[in-house]
């Protein structure tokens, strides 16, 4: 297929690459010249420009755009998208992309790949980010047909696990399990950061070691992420971290008791729960 990628950074970046290996030929949209050159040093795509009129001759058209300019899509973009062409977007929220763009184009398909890491930028993408990757998309009942299907077969050609929601419910479920983790890291980074004593916090940073990077990574990736997530999500966000802070609250309390007994029995819980949700 011909298939279009407005955005080279770690999605659309690693999408060219991947798509590529698979006989695709693709047209990148770079957001200005110093990234275009980038882009085609690392062969992120067959071709690649910052005109978006490459994108008038694609069949599938791929937005991998912060999702701020996907809920306000500039007038540009929209004129060089062709009306038969299929659209999906990989935001990490669905709802107010999906209301906006179904409005806008009549073969949009919202889609989000469970894919990613810190990184950004147009150097971040690699071959194989999307290896075994879940990637949900989410269909209403205004989508085409042939172009969920065509989309579907697409993202399993790439070697990953496809799920279908409504936008609703895959903005609810993402709140706990990818957007919430943003927001704790955050805050377990600023806590660690002890700026009153200088020597607890050179031996914390001298003794931080793979515990500490794994559960801080996503609180030192892209903080406009993050913010785009808490404005577009709010609802969502805000019961999580609730949900979240009563959990916390319920420890505090088994520890200030000294109910080592209750608490071993929450942590096991915990740890059992956990095997459900990492495979």
């Amino acid at each position: 297929m011909k298939i279009g990628i407005v955005g080279l950074g770690l999605i659309g970046g690693s999408l060219g690459l991947k798509l590529q290996t698979l006989n695709h030929t693709i047209y990148g949209i770079a957001n200005n010249k110093i990234n275009e050159e980038k882009a085609n040093e690392k062969k992120l795509a067959n071709f690649v420009s910052c005109n978006l009129n490459l994108l008038k001759q694609c069949e599938l058209i791929i937005l991998a755009l912060p999702i701020k300019d996907l809920i306000n899509p500039s007038q540009r973009l929209l004129a060089s998208i062709p009306q038969e062409a299929i659209v999906t977007d990989v935001g990490s929220v669905k709802e107010p992309i999906v209301n906006i763009w179904e409005n806008l184009h009549p073969l949009f398909i919202g889609s989000h790949p469970m894919a990613g890491t810190e990184k950004k930028g147009v150097n971040s993408g690699f071959e194989g980010l999307f290896k075994n990757a879940k990637w949900i998309i989410t269909p209403t009942q205004n989508s085409d047909l042939n172009a969920v299907r065509t989309l579907s077969e697409l993202i399993k050609s790439m070697g990953c696990e496809i799920d279908q929601t409504s936008p609703k419910e895959h903005d609810e479920a993402v709140s706990f399990i990818s957007h919430l983790p943003i927001f704790l890291a955050s805050a377990l980074i600023e806590t660690v950061h002890t700026k009153h004593n200088q020597s607890l916090l050179d031996l914390t940073q001298k003794l931080a070691a793979t515990g500490f990077a794994d559960t801080s990574r996503v609180g030192g990736g892209n903080e406009q992420l993050g913010l785009d997530l808490a404005m577009n999500n709010q609802n969502n966000v805000l019961n999580a971290i609730k949900i979240f802070k009563n959990n916390l609250n319920e420890l505090e309390f088994l520890i200030k008791e000294k109910n080592w007994e209750l608490l071993s029995k929450k942590l096991a819980e915990a740890k059992e729960i956990r095997k459900s949700f990492i495979n």
